[in-house]
């Protein structure tokens, strides 16, 4: 018989030609490149890897399964056994031999030829157990109607699942406007009912989906159990399902070293950061004097070190994340980083130009000054931009990479004198006694509110011209941020006082030489405002 089993394989190796595709039930041979598996009843019984004197895996699944029909077909007993033989096992059906099973079907690493057979003969006599029980009417009856139950009750549940939503949904959404607090800044919703609905609307749809997902999953799988045929599906489904749980719960359990390290990382963090937070903050209150922090740089000190602190505890904490060690995960990390790289250029360019102005202490918040063309008032020194609002009102944005290239002019910050020394200039022409023009000047000064008297106002002739002299008029604001309304009203102080003594404010331009020699007689050098001429001294003869 072993004989037979060997010599009505098939076609001898290297002759011979597969059988006809009409004598091969593509339902029950699964053929790989060196392997074949023997399918009964939709049930995977076993796969052959070696030949068989002339025959392939392939040659010897079509016998097999062509011997099996025939044995069933006999009516003798459909109790299956496997008998030792010298090149193996011999699988046998109410003592008709069906298969041989030899060494050379095992995967070399794993178990033995006689705990294959027997695993073998349980499958195959599971086979033949579901094929009789899908003849047997009364049963395939039962199955049908216990199909038709879980219908039912499927249907229900869906039906059930349907009404909970739309009860949780009324529930949930009418409390929404009195448990909810709402969160606001300078006016402005944050976050409110008009914001939660849709969060809670959303979440109890995901819920349903899952929990329909859920009752899909187990309906399909009692439906698919009750029927012979389909009993594997279902069992497949069913411990997919479970093999999914465990899986999740394993991860989940092997999670929780690395999810507290994590969590310590961050309670530590959180602590570091909190105390460096209080220090700089005494600092810039100036309750802690320190040699190397200056008040004005301690809170960008501050975000400096609690930057960094941040992130070398993302980096300690990084391998201990759950599923940080995952392909999809390093994927994601190589495009944010990518991104990052690519679109940090500017945002570093700034941030490192916002650090200059902190650290050079150029200006604080509150400060009057001017940067290039804009004047105003510092409203805010940002990592990326400096804020001025100007005299109008107006908000101005200020790069900080551009304020670090202009020039900058802090008016708040005063001199050795306590206040802000600005100058106004007037050319007037060599006709003019120079000391009238001074007295002029200081006395428009002294009309002036908003201006010190303290030092005194000064006049500098800064040039004499071809055509006239440039006399600069030195005052002191006591407001740095009403400098220009300051100087508006001295020019019209200025005005004024030359007007009432009959000097004009003009820088003449000659054509050709006068005729007559421009000049200031010395009894015009002291005329009014000018002080008197200081009396002659006493000539004395030698």
């Amino acid at each position: 018989m072993l004989a037979a089993l060997i010599s009505r394989a098939g076609p001898a190796r290297g002759q011979g030609l597969p059988a006809p595709a009409s004598s091969v039930n593509a339902a029950q041979v699964a053929a790989a490149a060196d392997s074949a598996v023997l399918v009964v009843f939709n049930r995977p019984i076993v796969e052959f890897h070696a030949w068989l004197g002339a025959s392939s895996p392939q040659d010897r699944v079509q016998l097999a399964h062509r011997r099996i029909l025939s044995a069933l077909g006999a009516g003798t007993t459909d109790s299956v056994t496997a008998r030792a033989a010298p090149e193996g096992f011999v699988l046998e059906i109410g003592k008709r031999p069906v298969f041989l099973l030899i060494p050379g079907d095992l995967d070399p690493l794993g178990e033995s030829i006689e705990v294959v057979a027997a695993a073998t003969v349980a499958r195959l006599q599971s086979a033949i157990d579901a094929q009789r029980e899908a003849r047997s009417l009364p049963r395939l009856l039962a199955s049908i109607g216990l199909a038709i139950l879980g219908t039912i009750g499927y249907l229900f549940v869906l039906r059930l699942l349907r009404r909970v939503q739309r009860i949780a949904k009324r529930r949930v959404l009418s409390r929404t406007a009195s448990t909810v607090p709402r969160l606001s800044i300078g006016g402005h919703s944050l976050f409110g009912t008009e914001h939660t609905r849709p969060l809670l609307q959303g979440a109890i749809t995901v819920l349903l989906g899952v929990a329909v997902l859920l009752v899909t999953h187990l309906w399909l799988s009692f439906v698919l159990t009750r029927f012979p045929y389909t009993r594997p599906w279902g069992q497949a489904l069913g411990q997919y399902f479970v093999t999914l749980l465990q899986r999740f719960g394993l991860r989940l359990v092997a999670a929780i070293p690395g999810l507290l390290t994590v969590v310590l990382t961050y309670v530590v963090t959180r602590f570091v950061t909190r105390a460096i937070t209080a220090f700089f903050a005494a600092v810039e209150a100036g309750r802690i004097e320190m040699a190397w922090v200056h008040p004005d740089t301690a809170q960008p000190s501050r975000r400096i070190l609690v930057a960094l602190a941040w992130l070398f505890a993302l980096v300690l904490a990084y391998p201990y994340i759950p599923g940080s060690s995952s392909e999809a995960f390093k994927g994601v990390s190589v495009f944010a980083g990518l991104v990052i790289s690519l679109g940090s250029t500017g945002f570093v360019n700034q941030a490192m130009s916002g650090l200059v102005l902190m650290y050079s202490r150029a200006f604080r918040p509150g400060e009057f000054l001017r940067i290039g063309e804009t004047e105003g008032t510092v409203v805010q020194l940002g990592m990326l931009s400096t804020k001025v609002r100007n005299r109008k009102g107006e908000l101005i944005s200020i790069p900080n990479a551009v304020a670090v290239a202009e020039r900058v002019v802090n008016y708040s910050r005063a001199g050795s004198t306590g206040a802000l020394l600005v100058s106004t200039s007037v050319t007037i022409g060599y006709d003019a006694p120079w000391r009238q023009v001074h007295a002029m000047l200081i006395t428009a000064a002294s009309r002036t509110a908003g201006l010190k008297m303290e030092p005194p106002p000064f006049v500098l002739q800064k040039s004499l011209s071809d055509f006239y002299v440039e006399y600069e008029l030195n005052v002191q604001i006591e407001v740095p941020s009403q400098r220009a309304f300051v100087l508006s009203a001295l020019h019209a102080n200025i005005q004024d006082s030359f007007n009432e003594h009959g000097v004009q404010i003009l820088s003449p331009h000659y054509e050709s030489q006068p005729s007559t020699s421009v000049f200031v007689p010395k009894e015009r050098w002291h005329v009014p405002p000018a002080p008197p001429a200081p009396p002659a001294e006493p000539r004395t003869s030698s």
